[in-house]
């Protein structure tokens, strides 16, 4: 259960009504999958309805995991920049130089 916790603790408040129903749509949908399957029903339509319900659900789970890495990727990009305006400019473009070695050395090793 840690990790569920963990993962709750990620979510933004305001975004945890959309990942709640986008879990519960994923979650009809596999129970009515489970409930068709047991029924022995094989038709495209007999099929097509969990599928829509599951594709809807992961829709909103991976939209709201979008949101919140976008929101992640902002915020460190506003402490890197506020870091970086308190160097001088040689220093400034010496840490950026460095850190883009680093990136692309830790891409595409033997690169950099």
């Amino acid at each position: 259960m840690d990790t569920v916790d963990r993962w709750r603790e990620s979510i933004p408040e305001e975004s945890r009504v959309e990942t709640g129903a986008g879990a519960a749509l994923v979650g009809v949908a596999l129970a009515v999958g489970a409930f068709t399957l047991l029924r022995g029903r094989r038709g495209f339509l007999a099929w097509a309805i969990p599928g829509a319900i599951l594709g809807a659900g992961l829709v909103m789970l991976a939209d709201v995991l979008l949101d919140v890495r976008t929101e992640r990727i902002e915020e460190t990009a506003d402490l890197i920049e506020s870091e970086l305006e308190a160097l001088d400019p040689i220093a400034r473009a010496q840490v950026l130089k460095s850190i883009g070695e680093r990136q692309v050395e830790a891409f595409m090793p033997g690169r950099g």
